[in-house]
């Protein structure tokens, strides 16, 4: 007769295998093919027709990169070779009788390419029938850093929103979970197959059930693996290296099913932006900052006004006199790990709707993710919130100065400059030895 323990592990281990298995299904690997060239690109259009025999030249601080002459359909394409900032100029003594530009719109755009992850940039010029032919006004210095830090705003809150996750995990369980990158990974790759999978449907049902997959995750983690290994009193220090096996895991099968050629959400891959004043953003980024803030509300709210968000509070001060209340340590902790890796999901979709998808996106994300918690203060949601706003505003506003690839390495300057002066984290409290 088989043991307990036995048909214990053979469940988790079916499980995960379902699980893999409808991952799986969702999509095919796409086939790889040889990577072209990176280059600029669009197609000009004014109002539906698009416009031929248009010339675009394309720079950077060192001059002129390249120049192109729109096509039959209206399309155009420059080279690159590295990231950076690009001017993007069309030549207005090339446009035909008759077509012009929308109002506040110039010929010159700006383009910033932070890394080289993708084939193809897309730029867009505003043109329509009978619109005016603007002179070439750069935008003034305010303007740059305003629009800087609203892009750093929209990076810090998605940052935060993954941080949250490994803060309440890190406060409830002392558990410092290196797989969390990877559920950042898996809330967009799933989002992007159900997109796949119901290409007609409205977009915000692949995003719930990315949500819902990703808090699925969170519950096959810790009652299949983290909650028997602390049952047979495994210590931390152990728990966080069966984290990082489980992230190297969770990776490898991210890439046999979803493939290592970037790819992104169907209806969001090219957007005009929309100026409100003086700040210019894609659509997309004024759903994604204020869902974002308001998930982090959402979750600010639970831990203050519910039972269970008490429950995790009183957990995360005292799991000892937490348990002599009678509160359920174990099913606070299953909640945790399921609302933090709802909250990892819904940023990796937020974040693959902003950049691309790949299989790499949480890995390259987890430095910030640690950074934050820890500037914020470990163990705490509210300094991970803090936290990833600081990171996010610090890096963005840097490139204003800095080359992007820089950007990075200001947000752990910050973070160390901080920890010198306040070792606790923003809002952590000071431990007492002794």
């Amino acid at each position: 007769m088989l043991s307990p323990r036995i048909v214990r592990w053979g469940l988790v281990v079916t499980l995960c295998a379902l699980i893999v298995s409808f991952a799986g299904a969702l999509f095919t690997p796409p086939a790889q093919a040889q990577e072209p060239d990176h280059v600029l690109n669009g197609t000009i259009r004014a109002g539906r027709e698009t416009v031929p025999d248009l010339v675009v030249t394309v720079s950077d601080s060192s001059g002129e990169i390249g120049t192109s002459t729109t096509n039959a359909e209206g399309q155009w394409s420059v080279p690159i070779t590295d990231t950076g900032e690009y001017t993007v100029t069309l030549d207005v003594t090339t446009l035909p009788d008759g077509i012009g530009f929308r109002e506040g719109a110039t010929n010159e755009v700006i383009k910033d390419i932070p890394e080289l992850d993708r084939a193809a940039f897309p730029v867009a010029f505003r043109l329509e029938d009978g619109g005016a032919v603007p002179l070439i006004v750069p935008d003034p210095e305010w303007q740059r850093y305003l629009n800087r830090a609203v892009s750093g705003l929209r990076v810090g809150l998605l940052v935060a929103l993954a941080a949250v996750g490994l803060s309440l995990i890190y406060g409830v369980t002392g558990l410092v979970n290196f797989a969390h990158s990877e559920m950042v990974t898996f809330g967009a790759v799933v989002a992007f197959g159900y997109e796949a999978l119901m290409p007609s449907a409205p977009f915000f049902i692949p995003v719930l059930l990315g949500v819902a997959s990703g808090a699925a995750l969170g519950f096959v983690l810790e009652r299949g693996l983290f909650k028997p290994l602390r049952d047979r009193k495994m210590n931390n220090i152990s728990l966080m290296v069966v984290s990082i096996g489980l992230a190297f895991v969770l990776r490898y099968v991210i890439v046999i099913y979803f493939g290592s050629a970037p790819s992104g959400f169907k209806h969001y891959l090219i957007q005009e932006a929309i100026d409100i004043g003086p700040i210019s953003l894609p659509a997309k980024d004024l759903v994604i900052m204020p869902v974002a803030f308001l998930l982090l509300v959402l979750i600010a709210t639970l831990l203050q006004k519910t039972r269970i968000g008490t429950s995790m509070r009183a957990v995360s001060d005292n799991p000892a006199l937490a348990e002599s209340s009678g509160i359920d340590i174990n099913k606070t902790i299953l909640a945790v790990w399921i609302a933090g890796s709802a909250l990892a999901a819904a940023g990796g979709i937020f974040l693959g709707l902003t950049n691309i998808i790949e299989w790499q996106m949480g890995e390259k994300m987890l430095l910030l993710i640690f950074a934050a918690t820890t500037l914020g203060g470990l163990g705490t949601a509210y300094g991970a919130m803090v936290g990833g706003l600081s990171i996010g505003f610090a890096s963005e506003m840097s490139t204003l100065w800095l080359d992007n690839d820089l950007k990075f390495l200001v947000a752990l300057v910050v973070l160390i400059v901080i920890l010198l002066v306040r070792p606790q984290g923003i809002l952590g409290v000071r431990e007492r030895f002794g």
